[in-house]
């Protein structure tokens, strides 16, 4: 029987995830949160597909421009996340959309030019949800 609220929760631990392993700078964690087949389309309009890329371009990132940088999905909990920004199209896959912000180390507080709306779509195998597909669009200020 498919629970609702526990996938939401299990989708909000994997959101956390994400936002952890960026904030340690952990390209390998990051990626293993992706499918083998994974889309990714960044803020730049940059594509990669497949968690191999997507964990190699952001070791680039890490290692680079966004090394030391903090992430915060701003709304990561089921309880903050905006109604709809959550949906189930099947008991295996759901899509997400969320606010997400970047904060270089350089920086105190992130600024209107870091801020980006994020779109999951979400799929679950073997008991753990991950993202096949994700795109990143920046908000302007």
């Amino acid at each position: 029987m498919f629970d609702k609220p526990a996938e939401s929760r299990a989708i909000c631990e994997l959101g956390k995830a994400l936002q952890d392993a960026w904030n340690r700078g952990d390209a390998a964690g990051y990626g293993e949160l992706f499918t083998d087949d994974a889309d990714f389309v960044a803020w730049t309009g940059a594509y990669g597909r497949g968690r191999q890329a997507i964990e190699d371009a952001h070791r680039r990132l890490f290692d680079g421009p966004l090394a030391g940088s903090r992430m915060v999905l701003l709304h990561d909990d089921a309880e903050s996340a905006p109604a709809g920004s959550l949906r189930f199209v099947r008991p295996d896959t759901a899509i997400m959309v969320v606010s997400g912000a970047v904060t270089l180390a350089s920086q105190i507080a992130s600024g209107p030019d870091h801020q980006s709306v994020q779109t999951f779509v979400l799929i679950k195998n073997s008991d753990r949800w991950r993202v096949t597909a994700f795109h990143n669009t920046r908000r302007v200020a």
